[in-house]
């Protein structure tokens, strides 16, 4: 059978989803992504592949992308659409549309009808609402009412903490904060999960879809990564499956409670630590070219680093950025953090982007475009090559069932 499956990669950030998928042996058709240094990174080490740069809620840049394609079969879309639930906060308009790129990534399926999609998104999503998609017009006319109201109590609050309230100011403090429950009470009823949403959407251009949270450290990734992956199919009588895990963070008491882990897979290895696979960094000198960039840090702050034990943090209130790694285990979840990255466990400095890119399971030679600031940005929110490459091999299994 031929193992040379498509695949395209929406939202696509520097590429390390679509990085996994042709380690796995897929072909990526195109790649579609809007922030321009992310581009730059894709195109550096992905030369071959088609990019498509715009907005792609925007007709004109879907119609390029399908146009890219020119009929030829898809078997994957692969893609991390951002997703937020509905905030108070700043006003948003429940129809805010930075809310609803998913629907863009629903839209793309519809249109290749693909015989998988995988979907990463952050853990969070399971926690986050959306506005009910069936609001009559004078519901929704009520709903942001009551978000205006609660906007204006919490601004009214913090005027008061800030200066005495004028008379009128007061009074409507005191209506707005007797009446606060019952307007939280009429928003919350309003709202619904939004993963619901997501997987109704699913539904309706029939696919089936399940999902389970991976942990890229269970995938040989130096880091502990917690992700929502949604993997869907066209196909009603192909069961979906996931990757079994290759790591583990304890495998003694793995074998011991879930043989099912252990069952066909011999070879299941502890998690990988970042110690194991910075080394060799340790007696690299600074070089531009593989991105291996160290920060000039003032000497108050080397003080504070020296001072900054493995395992804790240089600034107490924070918990991933500014942490000092342990050698001994898996990292914490890297992120952009504007430059709060993690400091390193044997030098008094924060991790070089070469170092980060490491973590998240990227080849030395995947060399980052941009400033040093939109190449910590791109890691941090990249999917881990490894992570992709073993979803990447689970789905290509699938196809290969595909009769």
């Amino acid at each position: 059978m031929n193992n040379k499956y498509t695949a395209i990669d929406l939202f696509s950030g520097c590429g390390g989803f679509s990085q996994g998928f042709i380690k796995a042996g897929f072909e990526i058709l195109a790649a579609s992504e809007i922030w321009g240094p992310a581009v730059s990174s894709y195109k550096f080490n992905h030369g071959d592949v088609r990019v498509i740069e715009g907005d792609i809620t925007f007709s004109e840049t879907k119609d390029e992308l399908y146009q890219a394609i020119d009929g030829t079969r898809v078997n994957v879309i692969i893609g991390g659409p951002p997703c937020q639930g509905y905030s108070i906060a700043g006003n948003r308009n429940p129809d805010d549309p930075r809310g609803q790129l998913y629907l863009d990534f629903v839209e793309i399926i519809k249109h290749f009808k693909p015989d998988f999609f995988v979907m990463e998104n952050v853990k969070g999503l399971l926690h986050m609402k959306h506005v009910k998609p069936d609001l009559e017009k004078k519901e929704l006319k009520e709903f942001k009412a009551n978000c205006e109201k609660l906007q204006r109590y919490k601004d009214l609050k913090r005027f008061g903490a800030q200066r005495e309230l004028e008379e009128e100011e007061q009074e409507e403090f005191n209506t707005l904060k007797s009446n606060r429950s019952q307007i939280q009470n009429d928003i919350d009823n309003k709202l619904i999960p939004l993963i619901d949403k997501i997987l109704a959407k699913f539904k309706e251009i029939d696919y089936k879809v399940s999902w389970h949270v991976l942990n890229s450290a269970d995938y040989g990734v130096s880091q502990t990564r917690e992700r929502i992956i949604f993997i869907g199919t066209k196909h009603e009588n192909l069961e979906i499956k996931f990757p079994r895990i290759t790591h583990t963070k304890d495998l003694q008491q793995t074998l011991i409670e879930d043989f099912t882990e252990s069952k066909g897979n011999n070879k299941l290895k502890q998690w990988t630590t970042a110690g194991a696979v910075l080394k060799k960094y340790e007696s690299w000198k600074e070089d531009a070219e593989t991105n291996h960039l160290f920060t000039k840090h003032k000497k108050e702050f080397v003080k504070k680093l020296k001072d900054t034990q493995i395992g804790e943090n240089v600034y107490k209130n924070y918990s991933d950025a500014w942490w000092r790694l342990d050698p001994d285990k898996p990292a914490r979840t890297v992120k952009e953090n504007h430059g709060g990255v993690f400091v390193h466990y044997k030098f008094d400095r924060v991790c070089t982007p070469r170092e980060l890119a490491a973590l998240q399971s990227f080849d030395d030679n995947f060399i980052f475009q941009g400033t040093k600031s939109s190449i910590l940005k791109q890691i941090g929110n990249a999917v881990p090559p490894l992570m992709a490459k073993a979803l990447a091999e689970q789905i290509k299994s699938s196809l290969n069932n595909i009769r």
